[in-house]
């Protein structure tokens, strides 16, 4: 198929949305040929608001963006593409095309305000959504999810949450799970020394990410003379310190484009025995998959869409948003201290990863979802 994919952000720049869109765009382009548009078009926005900043209240964006719209539909129609796929919300909601459109998220914007406001604020003042309110951009979500053939969502909970705001028919919409943002170790071992319990916490929001809480964890398995130790990548803690020797690594950032530092990450997971992060809001969760490929299981909260890829007692254990660090410190020390079972709680996290969590699984499902959407657009445009 020749797919239009649409988006703001370059899919073949790994770091962008942490590399979900890099492997979205390798997989699909094993099988089909892909255009990209949209990153340029951004630029050019964001080009002209900057240049326009004293006049907002002039410019009307709305109708820049419909105007914006416009222009990108005479574009697509010159070129010979089978359907869109991806999508933005400055790019569909007045987009005018004969061509099917495969809308993709892990988030709706209305979910995306309540629980990233922090992240909002922090945001470019010359970016393009920034100086749109919030209700022009659930406008455009709204008429995305209408305008869209198929809608492909990464969680149960974001499905339900789209449906109940938008009022969406949940036939419209099909689940297909993210893959692990690493490429899939070819050595991992079920077995595994456990005469310390290595414990990993990976997250680069760390009040988000729930850091605050994994050092009460760190400090109460210490308390109870637990033998562990852990390793904090992507953040740094922001409260001080207890001398833990060589027990407390602290790795500020791991940019997994670069091999020495990929293969660092990678040794981290394979040596490590449990992924704990006790996150206050995950849309999902790339870095559980990414634990699974490694047999690591996962120990977090259950919360936004953490229990799609996390499935409790197969990869990890799910706790519930209140959990209390000590509530984590006795789970950890209660699996831990079953060698049997936990070593069957690895090979049931591995096995999550090769039938669920990676992107030939994802690739299949959404190309079976393309060919879907593709006969029935033909057969309704006959």
């Amino acid at each position: 198929m020749n797919i239009l994919f649409l988006t703001r952000f370059d899919p073949e720049n790994i770091n962008n949305w942490s590399g979900t869109l890099y492997y979205m765009y390798n997989k699909l382009g094993e099988k089909h040929n892909l255009k990209i548009i949209g990153p340029e078009i951004v630029e050019q926005l964001t080009f002209f608001i900057s240049n326009n900043s004293s006049k907002y209240k002039n410019i009307q964006i709305d109708k820049y963006i419909h105007r914006l719209n416009e222009l990108l539909s005479e574009r697509i129609k010159r070129l010979n593409f089978n359907l869109i796929f991806f999508g933005d919300l400055l790019f569909i909601p007045f987009l005018e095309v004969n061509l099917p459109i495969i809308y993709l998220s892990d988030m709706t914007y209305e979910q995306m305000r309540i629980h990233y406001k922090k992240s909002d604020e922090n945001q470019d003042k010359n970016s393009p959504t920034k100086v749109l309110d919030s209700k022009s951009l659930i406008n455009f979500e709204r008429l995305i999810l209408e305008k869209a053939s198929k809608i492909i969502y990464s969680s149960e909970w974001i499905k339900q949450k789209a449906v109940d705001f938008y009022n969406i028919d949940p036939n419209k919409i099909e689940i297909i799970e993210f893959g692990a943002n690493i490429f899939a170790p070819e050595h991992y071992s079920i077995d595994i020394n456990m005469d310390i319990c290595k414990l990993v916490f990976i997250g680069r929001d760390w009040e988000r990410k729930g850091g605050d809480k994994i050092m009460q964890i760190y400090n109460k398995l210490k308390e109870d003379k637990f033998p562990c130790t852990l390793t904090i990548i992507g953040s740094s803690p922001k409260q001080s310190l207890h001398d833990s020797g060589d027990d407390l690594v602290i790795i500020p950032s791991i940019d997994k484009s670069k091999q020495k530092q990929a293969e660092q990450l990678n040794k981290i997971l394979a040596e490590s025995h449990f992924l704990v992060l006790p996150t206050r809001f995950d849309a999902y969760g790339i870095v559980f998959c990414e634990a699974s490929a490694y047999a690591l299981p996962s120990i977090t909260a259950n919360v936004g869409g953490v229990g799609q890829p996390v499935k409790d007692s197969k990869n990890g254990f799910l706790l519930s948003a209140e959990a209390a660090a000590e509530d984590y410190a006795e789970k950890i020390k209660t699996v831990f201290s079953d060698k049997e079972n936990y070593l069957k709680l690895r090979a049931s996290s591995r096995h999550e990863y090769e039938t669920r969590l990676n992107w030939d699984v994802w690739g299949d499902k959404i190309n079976n979802v393309f060919e879907e959407v593709i006969s029935e657009w033909e057969l309704n445009h006959q």
